[in-house]
């Protein structure tokens, strides 16, 4: 069964900042930047900010734009409060393009300047957004920490809006650890604040929160009643979004408590206000809700209709999760009509859809850990180059203060020689000393001068040394991205192995005198050779090869026109430095033929004997 929203997670973005917003107010962004060219100071840095506010993580290139803008001109006017929001605007948007380094660089800095300037509301909002870019990151422990410290904060400042964020986004957390107790706790008295303060949209969200929780732990009957609260809630305020999810949410409760006639209604009436509202996922969700109803009913040609209605908005819309969704329901309706045929294509379909969702996530998943690994080092790396610049700014001044002092006790000496001297020697001496004091200067300014050579060699070597953990991780990156081509052409292999050492098996029993048996096994056999060299394993294999040898093909079929599909599989693999043997594998031919277009393929591609194949290829 499915439902239409995940409403633990959509509270992160509305209790992130209370002031964001679906769309840009046009009008009131051209009013204020009207004002903007009439006025300075202050006055410019209150619209510049006001500017940001509303378009942040709406239109970013002019948030950003007016966002530096603002840090530049708070630096200036010494505005250090205004230069904390200038940099959790920066931050935001940093975070909104996936650069979490960046942002938790905006963020920290920015609740640097508040803790020194004992700005308490700006030291929350910047512990509240670093908390936000770790929980996207999947760094929940982080990002709970940072949580914890900005609630305790808020309470002491009675910051009402960011404690009440801060609670949810902690609620939220525990909810993903299964932490079910504390997450209920903390959401009962999120409840009790909304109720007080007559806030029945967030009551009726935090009503939903809670339902899922106890859907989960299976404590139906509670789990209904939230969700009954919420329900006419959502009516009343024309939120028709929320009330298709939460009637789906509560049709898949009334089943579990073997309501079908009172589930069906729920379907039923979420479909209705999805279509008559355009709500293409409220349309999916219902559709394949009822699909399963239907379905368990044994009544198929209801359940196959809601499945294809599913599957045509899903397809429309590329929604892989939906579209793997419409066909498991569509085999399992096929198959229990024994239209094992159908059953078997929607079947594949859905496996298709399957691993192509699991790779997205599995990468998805390499991804968050590689951001999270550069984060870290990043931030080791700047911690240690800011140590070795304090240490040198310290080294600095230690050595000036030196230098001021061997001046001064020179100064003395040379003073307290002066008033030994006789008079009629005094203007010789006082030449002496002015060319002692000319040569003091002169080394001083030498030292210093070593001093910054010094300083500069030593930020070279840093830079040279950020070029070559750069160029590290490249070649690693590179590594990884044939170690993945690899394993796929190995995966080829593998598969065509199986489907070989099947095909033999079949053959064997062929030898058998039952016609019925040949007949099925032959089937079986032509089905097998069918699905041997598929193109979709090219198609994926070929997605790959190109991220790693980006305009490959591209470059080869400008030179050699004439090359077709076949030839450039062949020169791919060619490319992986791949031998006959396993070329031969992976294609399901012999090595001889191998050898064949391996000389067929040279002489398209105008090559001499004594030419190394491998080493051409490399070239493009």
């Amino acid at each position: 069964m499915r439902t239409l929203l995940s409403f633990l997670l959509v509270l992160i973005s509305v209790l992130s900042f209370a002031e964001s917003m679906t769309f840009v107010d046009e009008e009131k962004v051209d009013s204020l930047e009207n004002k903007l060219m009439i006025v300075d100071g202050d006055d410019k840095l209150e619209l510049l900010l006001k500017l940001c506010k509303e378009l942040v993580e709406k239109n970013s290139d002019k948030c950003i734009a007016y966002a530096e803008e603002a840090l530049e001109l708070s630096q200036k006017l010494n505005r250090p409060k205004a230069q904390v929001k200038a940099l959790i605007f920066l931050g935001r948007e940093d975070s909104n393009f996936g650069n979490y380094f960046e942002g938790l660089q905006h963020f920290k800095e920015a609740a640097d300047i508040a803790d020194c300037e004992k700005d308490d509301k700006g030291l929350v909002d910047s512990w509240n957004e670093i908390g936000i870019t770790y929980f996207n990151m999947s760094s929940y422990e982080e990002a709970q920490s940072f949580y914890f410290k900005a609630l305790k904060k808020a309470e002491e400042i009675d910051y009402k809006e960011r404690m009440i964020g801060m609670k949810n986004n902690i609620a939220i957390i525990y909810s993903i650890y299964k932490d079910h107790e504390k997450a209920l706790e903390l959401f009962y008295s999120l409840l009790e604040i909304y109720e007080n303060e007559k806030d029945l949209f967030h009551f009726a969200l935090t009503s939903v929160n809670i339902a899922n929780i106890y859907d989960e732990i299976g404590e139906y009957e509670k789990g209904f009643q939230y969700l009954n609260s919420a329900v006419p809630i959502f009516t009343e305020s024309g939120n028709n979004l929320m009330l298709t999810s939460t009637l789906n949410n509560r049709g898949v409760i009334f089943l579990k408590l073997n309501k079908k006639k009172e589930a069906l209604a729920d379907y039923h009436q979420a479909l209705e206000i999805s279509e008559k509202n355009n709500y293409d996922n409220g349309i999916v969700s219902s559709s394949v809700n009822l699909g399963e109803f239907y379905l368990n009913e044994k009544e198929f040609e209801k359940a196959l209709n809601f499945f294809k209605k599913a599957l045509k908005i899903s397809l429309e819309n590329l929604d892989k999760a939906s579209i793997k969704d419409s066909y498991a329901g569509m085999a399992k309706v096929y198959t229990l009509q024994r239209n094992y045929h159908e059953a078997l294509k929607m079947t594949k379909l859905f496996m298709t859809h399957k691993d192509e969702i699991f790779n997205e996530q599995t990468q998805k998943q390499i991804s968050e850990l590689q951001i999270k690994y550069e984060t870290e080092k990043k931030e080791e790396e700047i911690e240690l180059l800011q140590i070795r610049m304090r240490t040198q700014r310290r080294n600095q001044i230690i050595l000036v203060v030196g230098l001021i002092v061997i001046s001064l006790l020179i100064l003395r000496v040379l003073y307290l020689k002066q008033l030994n001297f006789k008079r009629k020697n005094l203007l010789l001496e006082q030449v002496s000393l002015m060319d002692k004091l000319a040569l003091e200067k002169m080394n001083s300014e030498k030292r210093e001068k070593d001093l910054e050579n010094l300083r500069l060699h030593e930020e070279m070597l840093a830079n040279e040394e950020i070029n070559r953990l750069e160029q590290l991780k490249f070649q690693e990156d590179l590594k990884h991205k044939e170690r993945e081509l690899a394993a796929n052409a190995l995966h080829v292999v593998s598969k065509n192995e199986t489907l070989e050492s099947l095909k033999r098996s079949v053959e064997t029993v062929l030898v058998s005198d039952k016609e019925d048996i040949q007949s099925s096994l032959k089937r079986l056999i032509q089905e097998i050779e069918g699905n041997i060299n598929l193109d979709q394993d090219w198609e994926i294999f070929k997605m790959h090869f190109e991220e790693v040898h980006q305009d490959f093909f591209k470059r080869l079929v400008e030179r050699y026109t004439d090359l077709n599909t076949n030839d450039l599989r062949f020169c791919a693999y060619l490319r992986l430095n791949l031998d006959a043997k396993e070329i031969a594998r992976i294609l399901n031919i012999s090595v001889n033929a191998i050898e064949k277009r391996r000389y067929r393929l040279r002489k398209k591609l105008d090559l001499d004997s004594s030419d190394n194949l491998f080493e051409f290829l490399s070239n493009f």
